[in-house]
């Protein structure tokens, strides 16, 4: 399957295409510039917390993998971690496991194929690889050793661990090395004659569990990556649990700004997606708990809209009809692409037509990006395969008198 029918698939779905979402992004400039600058100062070794709020619909989550999908493609280890019922954030430990086992690693390629991989095992792979090909055992061992004793001053256990898997891996002691990274990432259900190979009491928990992260975000830049993006969408989802969790939840978020304005994190950014309503609500959203609304503020109101993306909350304004025109195109283009043709009518048409026939199903309701490129798509599509039809040859100015 080519990129250009993995991308008109994902639009069918309404799901963002896996990489290619530079190839849409438009309106969104000083977002662009934001990003690129908030990547080159994790590169140089800071660590920073943003925000990034929006109505639903207004394009946050394609905002987010635009960054994740820039930071890829600048040699960040990417963890895109889901928010959902069963996982809020309460739990620091919860939020280590599920930042590990879902890791992203690599850029995708020119047919739409991920370059990288997606698990925290082949990150060593490729480590314990270049190692071997440099030829000097010497070098190769203190360039191990350098790494085992920095993550020591983080967390003793952890580092230890890292060590009996990274000798498992030049031993081929798969059953051993699987076991480590079980560990590495969180597992607390290993079954005891396995965890005793590992020589280690304990496992990652709610108290060990941020010392532990920082040793990894550490390892992560002795490896030689640029640093670790933590992505988090649709963070709304922890307004709707029991207050005692949210709270907890809000308190572990508090201590990542914290952490990272202390400098403790370097070389990690993390990034929070959510409704207006996160940040608004002040029974359960983020004003309820004034730790962390005194840090992130609010933007100066004016008459006149301002953009201020330097500040902790990236705001995303609604698509104008200008910006749907623009985005119209490079779908168009896609599909011309795919089903080789080249459409000799009026985009402005085209587009007026898509927003009549969204308006049919939205019941008041906004337009939302999704809703209006599954509309376009359809509406492509039919054109292509009738165009015949009166309404597609009024498009193209065919009809006659």
């Amino acid at each position: 399957m080519g990129q250009a029918d993995k991308i008109l698939n994902a639009l069918r779905m309404g799901v963002i295409p896996e990489g290619s979402v530079s190839k849409f992004i438009v309106s969104r400039e000083s977002e662009q510039k934001e990003v690129e600058d908030y990547l080159k100062g994790i590169a140089s070794g800071e660590s920073r917390v943003k925000f990034i709020r929006g109505a639903y619909g207004t394009g946050k989550t394609f905002m987010l993998k635009y960054l994740t999908e820039v930071a890829l493609e600048n040699n960040f280890i990417v963890a895109n971690v889901p928010i959902h019922s069963g996982f809020g954030f309460a739990k620091f430990d919860g939020v280590y496991t599920n930042m590990m086992t879902n890791m992203v690693v690599g850029k995708v390629d020119k047919s739409g194929n991920r370059e990288g991989s997606t698990s925290f095992e082949s990150i060593f792979d490729k480590w314990i690889h270049e190692l071997k090909a440099g030829g000097d055992l010497n070098v190769a061992t203190q360039n191990i050793y350098k790494v085992i004793k920095e993550l020591g001053d983080y967390n003793s256990s952890f580092a230890s661990v890292l060590l009996v898997y990274i000798r498992a891996l030049i031993n081929h002691d798969y059953e051993l090395s699987s076991t480590a990274a079980s560990w590495i990432k969180g597992d607390k259900n290993m079954p005891f004659h396995l965890k005793k190979k590992l020589n280690v009491k304990g496992s990652v928990d709610n108290e060990n569990a941020l010392d532990i992260f920082k040793g990894f975000v550490r390892m992560v830049h002795l490896l030689g990556y640029s640093g670790l993006i933590v992505a988090f969408d649709e963070a709304e989802i922890m307004m709707q649990q029991r207050v005692d969790t949210r709270l907890k939840a809000y308190s572990n978020i508090r201590q990542l700004i914290d952490s990272a304005g202390g400098g403790e994190f370097n070389n990690a950014g993390f990034i929070f997606a959510g409704t207006n309503e996160f940040f608004d609500d002040e029974e359960k959203g983020l004003k309820s708990y004034q730790a962390i609304h005194q840090r992130i503020g609010e933007t100066i109101k004016s008459k006149k809209h301002l953009d201020n993306v330097r500040q902790p909350v990236l705001t995303i304004e609604a698509f104008t009809k200008e910006d749907f025109t623009s985005l119209s195109k490079k779908v168009l283009e896609v599909h011309e692409e795919k089903y080789d043709y080249t459409f000799d009518g009026s985009i402005e048409h085209l587009v007026n037509l898509t927003m009549l026939e969204c308006t049919k199903q939205l019941h008041g309701e906004h337009l939302t990006t999704r809703v209006y490129l599954k509309k376009y798509i359809e509406l492509l599509d039919l054109m292509q395969d009738n165009p015949d039809l009166p309404i597609f040859r009024a498009m193209r100015g065919r009809v006659e008198g």
